[in-house]
Parts: C-alpha cells; structure tokens; sequence
C-alpha cells in the first residue's frame, strides 16, 4: 500500500473515530418563589458627565427632532427603558475637557466665606437632559456625583490631581473645609430644585482609590470618608431629609468593599444610603458588605474600543476586532457587545444584591464605544448595550423586588422581579450556542398571561409570543445566544 493510500485510510477512520450520537435532551427546569425576595430595584441608566450631555443637545449638530427622539429612546419605559441619570458636580474654574463648572467660581480665603455661587441654569447641558429624560420618564432617579471638591478646599490646591479634603485624617491643611465642602453640595442640590428637579442622590466623590492626575479627582480611604459623611450626611439630611447619600463610587467592587470596611471600621456605617461602585477593576461576586444598605453599579463601558453595535458576533472587544492591536493589560476589560452586558448585569443583581446598573454616557458624537448611542452630527445609532439594558428594565421598573428564581443547568441565567402593581418579570439569558426549552414553576406569584420579549442578533427586545398561563406552570423556549424575557401578568 503506497503513502497516499495510507493517508486516506487513516482519514475516513478518524471521520469514523469521532463520529457521535447528540444529546438531543435540551430541557431546562426553572423555579420562581416570590416567596424569597432580595433587594428592591432602582434600575438602568447612563450619565452626560464631562460635557457629552451637550452632544445629545446640538452641540455637534443633532437636530432637535433627533434629541428628542434620542433621549426618548433612551429613557421611555417602552423603548430604553432607563431610569437612572448620573450628573457631574462640577468643581473647575476652567474647562478644557468638558467637565462642568464649579458653582463657586471666586473661592473665599477661610471656610468663614463668604461664598458666592453662581448657577447659568444649563450645568454644561446636564439640566436639559435630566427635563428631557424627565418628560418620558417621571419618575427617573437623578443622581448628582462630584468628581472633587473645588481646589481651595483641597490640599493639592487644584480640583484635579487627587489629594485630600482639608479637614479628613491625613490632610494636615491649616483650615477644616469639610463644612464648607458639605455646604457647597447642598447648594447644588438647591439650584436643580430651583429648576424643578428632585436630587434622588447625592454623591461627594468618584473613584477615591484613583489619581487620573489629568482631570477632576479626588483621593478618600474609608477612613477618611467617615471623616466627611459626619459632616455631610446631617447637613444634607438637614435639607432634603428624602434624599439618599452614596458612597464611595470606587473603581471595582473588591475596593468598594475595602472602602466600606475601612468606614465601619471608622464608625461611619450608617452615614450612607447607598454603597456605589465601577465595575472597571473588579467583578461583583458575592453580596456587598453595606449593612444590608442598596448597592449601585453607577459607571461602566469600553474605553478602548471602536463602535461596538453588536448582539453576539465577535465575543470580544471591537478594539481587538478591527485595529488589531495589543490590548494592554488590565484587571477587568469590559466586552462592548449586549449579550455580554446582559450576563454582567445578572450577575450583579443576583451575586451581589445589586440594585441597578448604570452605563458611562448616554450619547456621544464618537466612533469610540464609550456611549449607548452613538452621535455623528444628524444621525444616531443604537448600541445593542441598550437592548440589553432594556431587556431588563423595561420590565423590571423602579421599585420592583427581586425574588428567588433557580435553573437547572448553569448555561441559563434567569432571575425575577415583582413589580409593585404585581406584575412579575422574568429575564433569561441562554449562553448556548442551541435553543433551550423551559418549564417555568411559579410560587408565590398571582399571573394568567405571560408575554415574551425577545434579544438577539435579529430581534431588539421584540414581542414574539402571548400565551395563557395555566395554574402555575408554563413552557417556553429561549432560542440560542438570546436573551428573552417574559412579562407576566
């Protein structure tokens, strides 16, 4: 037998050698209990921080009928279905990257004062963004973040290049302006009032474990948070006593976690409402040490990356796709596409309590990927970031109260939400690269009718069937790479 003849002979017996039988049993068993409910929802969002609010408000040339068809999309519950607006408390005297400017343009030389604030009633676009999210979504949560204190109040003298609030351990500054600091964010909150908006939140600090050097920032250990949430928290609670107070915005979840350790440590536990956090340096695995206080996931995108507008088609960064450069080392590279953000987002809200997630920017003129829709003059494109968002909050709305819900197999992500009208939400996300059919068993729920909502390559959160619930049970499928959710009434 010559060479070639023993190379086909070895080949059809490879072909015979993995030959296989598939295993066709593709049943999935699903458990709700409304019975075992976890933490109460406050829902998606996206912020216009560092001026990019302005893009969505004809700053580079989207007409007014498109802002509106923009901002809508984003924040209708029957489209986006985004809840959460996260705005910059400006702290510059100038600007040349965009950020907001500090309401306290002339800074006395003592924390005596005076202080003459100064408002234009625009905030870099932020006030017309949170009116126009307002319109189609009344009950949105509006949570105002500063990244720092002016620079007066700091030890570096400047509202960018970290360092400390004068007055926290650590400072040695010749003056305390934790008062004056506390002051000055409350009079921000007054001046949105003063336009007709409700501040759900108030936030004194972004990313404290982080020294950009470039831009507005500030540095705070627990320690040195508890420091200044003494002085804060009666201040603000003074003001507006229903608005709540977060901490600390860190830039991943293990150091949240090291933050709030540090402030109970300190004796600050109860001077937060609210535990916030990034999700740039670390994942979210098990529930937040915050004295059973909510947790929020308040910023999150791809950096790095081109527009990404995908479902599921590349499973990896466009970044690595279309340039094909080296990715440079980090902890936690976010994946640009929806299927991907709508496993993060599963497993923050059922690993970690989390009460909602909040992507970087709402829109932006860019070919970057740092926004849920992206802006180029006129035209706008939808990100599928933003039905995978969707997928969850346009269904599970503020409020609602996520209950127990188990699989039977590990490649099928389902939770649950009641409303507070009743209505019960159920997002699955089916990994496989096959369809998967469910039976669903409800406790603890009273529904007839479900309607199931379908995300993929092909379909953006689309009504695809309604079927009649009979006693506690009901079958579906969830097609391949999907995410479906279903609406039951």
């Amino acid at each position: 037998m010559g060479i070639s003849s023993l190379l086909l002979a070895g080949a059809v017996g490879a072909s015979a050698q993995w030959s296989y039988t598939e295993n066709t049993d593709n049943k999935v068993s699903v458990v709700v209990n409304g019975y075992q409910k976890y933490q109460t929802m406050i829902g998606g969002g996206c912020s216009g921080a560092f001026g990019i609010a302005c893009n969505q408000f004809g700053s580079v040339g989207l007409s007014p009928a498109n802002q509106e068809i923009v901002t809508q999309t984003l924040f209708d519950e029957n489209i986006g279905g985004l809840s959460v607006v996260r705005n910059d408390i400006g702290s510059s005297i100038s600007s040349t990257d965009g950020s907001a400017f500090s309401i306290l343009q002339t800074c006395p030389s003592t924390p005596s004062g005076p202080f003459n604030y100064t408002w234009d009633g625009k905030d870099t676009c932020q006030v017309q963004l949170t009116k126009t999210a307002l319109k189609y979504n009344p009950d949105l949560f509006v949570y105002a973040n500063a990244w720092s204190a002016p620079g007066c109040m700091k030890t570096v003298g400047t509202d960018y290049n970290g360092g400390l609030l004068c007055g926290v351990r650590g400072s040695n500054c010749s003056a305390d302006w934790r008062q004056a600091y506390a002051d000055y964010l409350v009079q921000y909150v007054k001046f949105y009032q003063q336009e007709g908006v409700d501040v759900s939140m108030l936030g004194w600090i972004n990313e404290p474990d982080f020294n950009p050097i470039t831009y507005a920032s500030m540095e705070s250990d627990g320690f040195q948070a508890k420091d200044f949430l003494e002085v804060l928290y009666p201040t603000a609670k003074a003001a507006f006593p229903n608005m709540s107070i977060a901490c600390c915005d860190a830039t991943g979840a293990r150091q949240e976690r090291t933050i709030l350790y540090e402030l109970q440590k300190a004796g600050g536990g109860d001077l937060f409402d609210v535990a916030t956090w990034h999700n740039y340096q670390s994942n979210p695995e098990r529930p937040f040490n915050s004295g059973g206080k909510q947790n929020l996931m308040t910023e999150w995108a791809d950096g790095t990356g081109n527009w990404n507008a995908y479902w599921d088609v590349t499973g990896q960064l466009a970044y690595v796709l279309y340039t094909l450069k080296p990715v440079v080392p980090c902890t936690n590279m976010a994946n640009s596409e929806g299927f991907q953000w709508a496993l993060y987002m599963h497993n923050a809200f059922v690993n970690s309590d989390t009460a909602g997630y909040t992507h970087w920017w709402c829109a932006q003129n860019t070919t970057g990927d740092n926004a849920l829709i992206r802006l180029s003059y006129d035209e706008y494109f939808i990100s599928a970031r933003l039905w995978a968002f969707a997928s969850y909050f346009r269904f599970a709305r503020p409020g609602s109260v996520r209950v127990d819900a188990q699989t039977s197999v590990e490649e099928v992500y389902v939770s649950a939400y009641i409303n507070t009208n009743g209505t019960v939400a159920v997002p699955v996300v089916n990994a496989a690269h096959f369809a998967y059919e469910l039976t669903v068993d409800l406790f603890g729920v009273n529904v007839t009718t479900a309607t199931a909502y379908l995300t993929d390559n092909n379909h953006n959160v689309t009504m695809v069937e309604q079927f009649a619930i009979n006693g506690s049970t009901f079958s579906c499928q969830v097609e391949p790479r999907a995410m479906k959710t279903f609406f039951l009434e």
